[in-house]
């Protein structure tokens, strides 16, 4: 029995180093064809054909998956992979890419980060397109911990694809809460971290709407009823008790209107009103100026439109009613 055992024993051992040594890395399980999924990108046509070649130097006994990776370059943002062979000659390689939703500034230095505030050392931040979340200090590990910057990145993530490259930067304010400031439109308030999804999508349908033009804030802090704020409209003069019309005073031009002097009085007495400043919360909806503002994605850059009010007449201009 004791000799059977050792005869066995030292087949088990041969048999274990002809596959170590020679049939796990042989011709006979060479990969050949390679399918390769989950990139995407400028250069994904690229990546792939380097996953492929390296993948046709191993053997489906033998698979290496971090040199799978580095085959991608350092310009992709790889969460993970799995590589699934396909005996003998098949493997199937699928990636899982973190799409960067902000950029975490602190001084000079710079680094993309994804959903849930994975870190992505690996990304060119010259060719990410996110908005910016100002640190003191970069994270040292590999994913952002509880705090403000991890709200100001969840927030980033919830912005639709399409408005994402127009957000330049995005900050906690006291009295505002969360806001983001638009490469070329409104302040945008947020408010508290809840409902961002709901509120980025309020975002989006008010910047989508004509009315909208140049606002100079939209509140979504109540994602069902969002406001855009700061429009200018034209003052109308009161009427006085009688309910007539209101009468030029003495050297005013032009039939219907009166003279505006440079200290913003309309005729003798009456003031016109102020533009005020956007206020810290909601306000009522107003109809768009003419001036210039956010046009989001397939939004026509055509004229104002019917209805739209033409901004507060200046110092030393005629205003009508």
């Amino acid at each position: 029995l004791r000799r059977r055992l050792a005869l066995l024993a030292i087949v088990i051992l041969a048999l274990g180093a002809l596959y170590m040594f020679w049939f796990r890395d042989s011709s006979l399980v060479r990969v050949e064809k390679v399918t390769v999924t989950g990139l995407s990108g400028a250069d994904a046509s690229r990546e792939r054909a380097a996953v492929v070649a390296a993948a046709r130097g191993m053997t489906t006994l033998h698979l290496d998956e971090q040199a799978l990776v580095r085959a991608v370059g350092p310009g992709a943002a790889i969460e993970s992979l799995r590589a699934i062979p396909d005996f003998p000659h098949g493997l199937r390689v699928e990636f899982v890419q973190t799409t960067p939703v902000a950029i975490l500034v602190s001084g000079s230095q710079r680094v993309a980060v994804g959903h849930g505030g994975v870190l992505l050392p690996r990304v060119r931040v010259a060719d990410t397109a996110a908005p910016v979340v100002e640190m003191a200090t970069l994270p040292s590990g590999l994913r952002l911990g509880s705090g403000q910057a991890l709200r100001l990145v969840d927030c980033a993530a919830a912005i639709p694809a399409g408005l994402r490259p127009g957000v330049l930067r995005i900050r906690e304010l006291p009295a505002k809460g969360l806001v983001a400031y638009l490469r070329h439109g409104p302040l945008v308030i947020l408010g508290s971290a809840r409902d961002l999804v709901a509120k980025w999508a309020a975002v989006a349908a008010v910047l989508a709407d004509p009315a909208s033009r140049g606002a100079s804030y939209v509140d979504a802090r109540v994602p069902d009823r969002p406001v855009a704020g700061g429009l200018s409209v034209s003052p109308t003069p009161p009427a006085d008790q009688t309910g007539a019309a209101p009468v030029a005073p003495a050297g005013a031009t032009g039939a219907t209107g009166a003279t505006t002097g440079a200290s913003g009085t309309t005729g003798a007495g009456a003031t016109s009103p102020a533009t005020s400043a956007p206020p810290s919360g909601p306000a009522s909806r107003q109809p768009a100026s003419s001036g210039a503002g956010y046009t989001p994605p397939g939004t026509s850059t055509g004229g104002s439109q019917p209805g739209t009010a033409t901004g507060t007449p200046s110092a030393g201009t005629a205003a009508h009613p």
